[in-house]
């Protein structure tokens, strides 16, 4: 994201997990809003080309929900593993396997894209609520990345019960489609929200505004300046629910099924790569400060981890970072 006179609060998706700001551009700008991967996506994109990239951007996300990443669309790629227990890909989407696959290994586990069957006994779409612990073990016993076989274009579940879900990558996976079809056309700026996921394309530089955890969505503890790449925010704020006098947040542990409590409320990732920021912000959020550090830092990207204590921790590029409330404390990582 990145750097500006005049800033502009960017649409309500962007509430769900960050808060991005930028300046506008006088002319040629055409943008879409609409609702898909269970959140809203926006694009303002600036060029000759810029209306077609708005109706193909959202063709993209669409199209890339319904036919290959949701899991409740009956003829997905998703799906269609999930009932089967295999399934070909195509060159691309096993591409997408393939490196999340790494990230899962890479982290030992802390991001993982077989949790589906867990995050269903939460309920956190509908009705949420603490699941009965029987149930959550035996889901639990389901899981486990290692049981996903990649042999080329074909893939299989070793266990036949394990319940693929990207919900933690593919608005990522989107970001990075369309930064492609961005590429291939007359497009010099482009701003491109889905949900907590955002794309800055162009060589100008952006601000983006990472939101206060304990503010409303329109409230903001800092800002970044970046440009021509992706960030991705993971924060406890996003989905919770209060039971017995204890709140419960839909960042799950993939070791013990249940939500993450290791004192942070959120994680911003920066990469080039859609697909790298969305899966690493979770994937850092599990592993907590130290690990999560290390793992960014293998990645070659910039995390920011904002506590319970209104500590900011930044693990890469820390100048790019600016703090807006003076009651959080800024801290870099050497």
């Amino acid at each position: 994201m990145k750097k500006t006179a005049v800033f502009a609060a960017l649409i309500a998706a962007v509430a769900l997990a960050g808060f991005l700001i930028y300046d506008g551009v006088a002319n040629k700008t055409a943008s879409a809003d609409f609702f898909a991967m269970n959140t809203y996506v926006t694009a303002d994109i600036t060029g000759k080309d810029s209306a077609k990239c708005a109706e193909e951007a959202q063709k993209i996300v669409e199209s890339l929900d319904t036919a290959v990443l949701s899991r409740t669309a009956e003829n997905s790629v998703i799906s269609h593993i999930n009932l089967n227990g295999a399934g070909e890909l195509d060159e691309k989407t096993a591409g997408y396997f393939s490196k999340l696959i790494e990230v899962c290994e890479k982290s030992g586990g802390a991001f993982d894209f077989t949790l589906g069957s867990v995050s269903d006994l939460w309920s956190f779409g509908s009705s949420p609520a603490v699941p009965d612990s029987e149930k959550l073990s035996q889901a639990l016993s389901h899981s486990g990345y290692e049981k996903i076989i990649l042999s080329g274009g074909r893939i299989e579940k070793s266990d036949k019960e394990a319940t693929l879900d990207f919900g933690a990558a593919g608005k990522g996976i989107a970001l990075d489609e369309i930064k492609a079809c961005l590429e291939s056309r007359r497009v010099k700026n482009a701003v491109v929200s889905v949900g907590g996921s955002v794309l800055l394309f162009g060589k100008k530089e952006f601000t983006v505004g990472i939101r206060d955890p304990f503010g409303n969505s329109g409230s903001y503890v800092a800002k970044l300046g970046v440009s021509d790449c992706c960030v991705s925010t993971s924060g406890c704020y996003e989905q919770q629910f209060e039971q017995g006098g204890k709140k419960y947040h839909h960042i799950l542990d993939p070791e013990t099924g249940y939500p993450v409590d290791n004192g942070l409320l959120s994680v911003t990732v920066i990469s080039k790569s859609g697909l790298l920021s969305d899966a690493l912000s979770t994937a850092c959020f599990v592993l907590g400060i130290e690990k999560g550090s290390a793992l960014a830092r293998e990645y070659g990207c910039t995390a920011i981890f904002i506590d319970e204590d209104k500590n900011i921790y930044v693990e890469g590029d820390s100048g790019i970072i600016e703090i807006t409330d003076g009651s959080y404390n800024l801290t870099e990582r050497t």
